[in-house]
C-alpha cells in the first residue's frame, strides 16, 4: 500500500520537504517513540562492525574494494576476540 505524498506530509507535521514516487526527503530530525532514527541507524551500523563504503571509489579502484573487504574481515575477528576477552 503506497502512501500519497499529501498524506505523508500530514503525518510528518509538514516536515516533509520533497516527495515524489521515488523518494521522500526530510530535512528535520525524525523522532519515533522518543528515539532519534539517525542515531539508531548509526548505533546499528557500529554494532554490526561496518565501515562506510564509497561505491564510486570502489568502482574506480577495484583494489580498494579488495582492501576494504580484507580489512573488514580482520576487523570483525579482532572485535569478536576483544569482546570475548572482556567478558
Amino acid at each position: 500500500m503506497a502512501i500519497s505524498s499529501k498524506l505523508l506530509k500530514q503525518m510528518l507535521n509538514n516536515t516533509l520537504t520533497n516527495a515524489n514516487n521515488d523518494e521522500v526527503v526530510i530535512q528535520h530530525r525524525l523522532i519515533v517513540d522518543g528515539r532519534d532514527i539517525l542515531n539508531e541507524l548509526d548505533n546499528l551500523h557500529k554494532s554490526m562492525l561496518l565501515l562506510p563504503r564509497d561505491q564510486k571509489l570502489q568502482d574506480k579502484y577495484p583494489e580498494l574494494k579488495e582492501a576494504y573487504d580484507a580489512y573488514q574481515e580482520l576487523y570483525r575477528g579482532v572485535m569478536i576476540a576483544e569482546k570475548m576477552v572482556n567478558t
